[in-house]
């Protein structure tokens, strides 16, 4: 899980470049040279052989000599299983999850999580914990969130705010004071287990 998140992580950093990104759908007509490659994007040789490198780190491209030229062409699959991933909601849902999580976990996740919304609640107070703290690594990190806020994020993946504030601060995982809500020791903790 560890190996694939890293690829995919290295395969969209380098589609996210304006440059890159026309090599790729320049490569996706055919099979092309540095040279032709420069010429085309308007740019050095030496830029075109930079970009290149990182596309074949991602596995996008692949190289064949052709004397007196080296041709680079795109591997189709390796960017059609990488977006097949992305849109798979269980391999999302491995992938927010966090590697640092066992199967036992990842599998309650699964079952209580439909991408980025909570489905529901649990009853069972294992599955529960698991669920606050996946809902706890879920929230950007602030040092500290107001009321408000908490409750805006919260909606964002569940509509019942109250009730999962209220479980934060039972289940020690935050404090509250003044209105204002920090994550406590356990807090912490929890989202350092899913990285």
């Amino acid at each position: 899980m560890n190996e694939s998140l890293d690829q995919l992580v290295t395969l969209f950093k380098a589609l996210a470049d304006p440059t890159r990104l026309r090599m790729v759908g320049l490569l996706a007509e055919r099979e092309r040279c540095g040279r032709d490659l420069a010429s085309v994007l308007h740019v050095s040789p030496a830029t075109v052989s930079h970009h290149l490198k990182l596309l074949r780190r991602a596995g996008l491209v692949a190289e064949s000599r052709k004397q007196p030229y080296t041709f680079y062409a795109l591997d189709h699959r390796v960017l059609q299983d990488a977006v097949r991933d992305m849109v798979d909601t269980e391999k999302v849902q491995e992938i927010a999850a966090g590697s640092g999580l066992p199967e036992e976990k990842r599998k309650v996740l699964r079952n209580f999580f439909d991408g980025p919304r909570l489905i529901s609640i649990p009853a069972q107070r294992r599955k529960k914990e698991i669920v606050f703290e996946e809902l706890l690594r879920r929230l950007p990190r602030r040092k500290e969130y107001e009321e408000k806020q908490l409750s805006r994020f919260i909606e964002a993946i569940h509509p019942d705010f109250c009730t999962i504030r209220r479980e934060f601060i039972m289940g020690r995982y935050m404090e509250r004071e003044d209105g204002r809500y920090r994550l406590t020791e356990k807090g912490r903790a929890a989202i350092a287990e899913g990285r």
